[in-house]
């Protein structure tokens, strides 16, 4: 006995092969989301992520390119308040079923994004774990990959059935750093982190990179146009223009390969630009092509193209703002 759809989808959506990215009346197409956290206490001192103001500029500027709505930007400004969406696992998780109950996100809309800005590693990432009277609050707290993408699976929020629900998650290592040559004998190394999480559920896509801000902040002064122009330079008259504050590359890169098919075409599949933000990402990282940073100094740990994992049903075709 055939069970009985959770919502009313309509037939032009239940039949068609390709995800409708057209908005309906008095909807629109994509309100994106974004998790802002930009320092991270995981031992007595914070982690800062320094290119956190120039990827949220970068992805509001591929938004809109793509037609989306505003983001709504949830940042770690005020995260160590107990009310503080921020503050712990449990408050991520009510703020994120807020989200997904709320139709501006949902059944206003044909597409679900959401991004993470974060330090973390596959799998997981972490929260701010802002200290208390010079003390940390203990075991610095992670949410999982996949508890994230359960909160807008069929079963948590049904307005999503049958819409693309993207999951762009960027996860800094905060172990990322430069070894002198001479350290390579005999030095222990991070062990990879087991946990791998992969969705379950149908229609959605998660796209996971650590290749993080710190690769461009420290590349060989010389070579950083002739790697394609890694910080967006801007105006280079050296007065504190943000637009030379370097850049994630992940992020850098999503932008430039979504200017870049919108300059070709109005209309384009979202395989398209997966494929190619991992082409340039893996000529960014190889080794033909990739300096480390002025002093010639190697990466401890190998960077890594992004994975993704796609449950997607359907094609989905992304138009172009020209406006």
């Amino acid at each position: 006995m055939m069970m009985e759809n959770p919502v009313n989808i309509s037939q032009e959506r239940w039949n068609s092969g390709t995800y409708l990215t057209i908005p309906k009346e008095n909807g629109c197409l994509c309100r994106p989301v974004i998790i802002d956290i930009r320092k991270t206490y995981l031992r007595f001192s914070p982690e800062v992520r320094d290119s956190a103001s120039r990827d949220v500029e970068l992805l509001k500027k591929t938004f809109r390119k793509l037609g989306f709505s505003d983001p709504t930007i949830i940042s770690d400004t005020d995260s160590q308040e107990e009310d503080h969406p921020l503050y712990s696992v449990d408050n991520l998780k009510e703020k994120l079923a807020r989200i997904a109950r709320n139709p501006e996100f949902t059944s206003d809309a044909e597409i679900f994004l959401l991004v993470v800005l974060a330090f973390g590693e596959y799998g997981y990432f972490y929260l701010p774990n802002y200290p208390n009277s010079d003390q940390r609050r203990g075991p610095t707290p992670k949410l999982s990959t996949a508890l994230l993408l359960s909160q807008f699976n069929g079963n948590n929020c049904r307005n999503l059935v049958l819409k693309p629900k993207i999951f762009l998650v960027q996860t800094c290592d905060a172990y990322l750093k430069h070894e002198d040559k001479s350290q390579f004998s005999g030095r222990a190394t991070i062990p990879p982190s087991s946990l791998y999480r992969v969705p379950l559920e149908a229609d959605i896509l998660l796209y996971h990179s650590e290749v993080s801000g710190g690769y461009t902040s420290k590349m060989k002064k010389e070579n950083r146009e002739s790697l394609g122009s890694v910080i967006d330079q801007g105006d280079r008259s050296g007065d504190g223009d943000e637009r030379e504050t370097p850049a994630c590359q992940f992020v850098f890169t999503l932008y430039n390969e979504v200017e870049a098919l919108a300059g070709q075409q109005n209309k384009f599949e979202l395989t398209d630009l997966i494929l190619g933000v991992n082409r340039s990402l893996m000529e960014f990282i190889d080794k033909e092509h990739y300096r480390s940073d002025e002093y010639n100094k190697p990466w401890n740990i190998e960077p890594k193209i992004p994975i993704c994992v796609d449950q997607l049903t359907k094609r989905l075709v992304l138009g172009t703002n020209t406006g």
